[in-house]
């Protein structure tokens, strides 16, 4: 292998070209921290609490996923790496809302060492409505508790990855992304027995062993070779499916997961990732309003409270008659004319309350 050299925190480095900037650090003995990554793990790159700067790039870059290049010069704690890090740290403090003060192996959480580590306070953060699930115990070997859930993807990729199943996936967006089982419901399979990979690639305490199973150890696989699957075939049928249907039935993307080769919980989870598919049936007409910061600086909210005070129903409802549903979605492309929003295909755009009763009355 071609070895070039780099720059990391002051000190000339020999390594392999393909490395990243990761596996550099721990061949040097320097410690860049990690939450998401694993390295039995395929790279994923989302937690961001590895990031380090690079001279001449403007942003932060994940040292897990980012391979060194000749001349590279890094840094793995100045100050903007270390202010990043805190910050990230808040913000997954923020959304981690299980009650770490009553639990009893809170002490083992990888989230609450690393803040002590790196000397992370409170978060600044609040969260108007806090992410709540109730414990899911119906299985007899593996519960979960997805309020502690920090959506780090390691239990997704070692069920994949290590134990060759593929009981998890990730689905819909934003503040309200959940690793679900099939169609977000508990977990409850065989598949589980003897395994616990989940549990032991767990960094909090969202996976335990089911009560009176602790200490059963996992039966471990040889790494599985990673899936080559066309999501984007999978999203033209889910797009042709909503045109035809009005939404994505459980049946259809039953038969959607056997056509394509994927598992239930994935199908499922992009069919709710993406604003514009439905799971649930919709009114015969759909508006949707954009909630993007154009629209707001535009009174976009004002709309959205005539929109709802004239149908009588808020965003995520349907009307009685089935004629209207209300939703809310980050874009609908019409930024030029703030406040806008779009009535099945149809873009109005430079809205005023006034406007909204005779907008929809046009629609049957």
């Amino acid at each position: 292998m071609e070895s070039i050299r780099v720059k990391l925190d002051g000190k000339d480095v020999q390594a392999e070209r393909g490395k990243t900037i990761l596996e550099v650090a721990k061949q040097v003995g320097v410690l860049i921290p990690t939450l998401c990554h694993k390295e039995e793990l395929s790279p994923f790159g989302g937690c961001r609490i590895c990031v380090v700067e690079v001279e001449g790039r403007k942003q932060l870059v994940g040292s897990c996923h980012t391979p060194i290049e000749e001349g590279m010069v890094i840094h793995t704690c100045s100050s903007k790496v270390m202010a990043s890090r805190k910050g990230t740290l808040e913000l997954l403090f923020a959304g981690h809302t299980g009650p770490c003060v009553t639990d009893r192996k809170a002490e083992g959480c990888e989230l609450h060492n690393l803040a002590s580590a790196i000397e992370s306070g409170p978060p600044r953060f609040s969260v108007k409505a806090p992410r709540f699930y109730r414990l899911e115990d119906v299985s007899p070997y593996v519960w979960r508790d997805m309020s502690k859930c920090i959506l780090c993807g390691r239990c997704v990729r070692a069920c994949r990855e290590i134990a060759g199943q593929e009981v998890y996936s990730t689905a819909y967006r934003g503040f309200k992304s959940k690793v679900v089982v099939d169609f977000d419901e508990p977990l409850n399979k065989e598949v589980c027995k003897d395994c616990g990979i989940c549990v032991e690639y767990c960094p909090t305490t969202a996976l335990n062993w089911a009560e009176g199973r602790e200490g059963v150890s996992g039966k471990v696989k040889g790494k599985v070779a990673p899936v080559n699957r066309d999501k984007g075939k999978l999203l033209g049928m889910l797009e042709a499916e909503q045109r035809k249907r009005g939404f994505i039935s459980r049946g259809a993307m039953v038969e959607m997961a056997s056509k394509v080769g994927m598992p239930l919980s994935e199908v499922y989870g992009v069919a709710t990732f993406y604003a514009f598919i439905s799971v649930v049936p919709e009114g015969r007409n759909v508006i949707r309003i954009c909630k993007s910061l154009p629209c707001y600086m535009r009174d976009g909210r004002m709309i959205i409270e005539s929109v709802g005070k004239e149908l009588g129903i808020g965003p995520g409802e349907s009307t009685r008659d089935g004629k209207f549903s209300f939703e809310l979605t980050n874009c609908i492309g019409a930024c030029d004319q703030a406040p806008a929003m779009l009535v099945n295909e149809d873009v109005h755009g430079n809205l005023t309350p006034e406007r909204i009763s005779g907008i929809l009355g046009s629609y049957h």
